[in-house]
């Protein structure tokens, strides 16, 4: 679960490395799990990308540390709270995502991202 003001590292080669979540859209809470789409705050990035420091953008979150329970009784979680950076069309900026997903991604319909990961668990 992600609330408003959590820091969360971003997996893509986009040039963010860490964001804030400033708003999660779709739900009235202010409470977002994996395949939620929120919107982000950047505040540390790589210094040749074209991503600054400061800019609004929207995320997908595809790993969240607290656990999901699976129908088949597994529980699936990740060390930290991880995202991929997309534009308002849903697509990712990056063109390579650095790490695994949680499928619960492409039941939200973001296909892209899930064909981009090294793995999907």
């Amino acid at each position: 679960m992600v609330y408003v003001g959590t820091l969360i590292q971003v997996i893509d080669n986009s040039g963010a490395r860490t964001v804030e979540c400033i708003k999660v859209l779709g739900n009235g809470r202010n409470l977002a799990f994996a395949g939620s789409v929120i919107v982000v705050a950047v505040k540390r990035v790589n210094p040749r990308k074209r991503i600054k420091k400061g800019e609004i953008y929207k995320a997908v979150l595809v790993g969240t540390s607290k656990s999901s329970l699976r129908k088949n009784g597994f529980h699936v979680s990740f060390d930290s709270n991880y995202a991929v950076i997309v534009n308002n069309k849903s697509v990712p900026i990056g063109t390579r995502v650095l790490g695994p997903v949680m499928m619960n991604v492409r039941l939200f319909g973001f296909i892209k991202i899930v064909s981009m990961a090294t793995l999907s668990v």
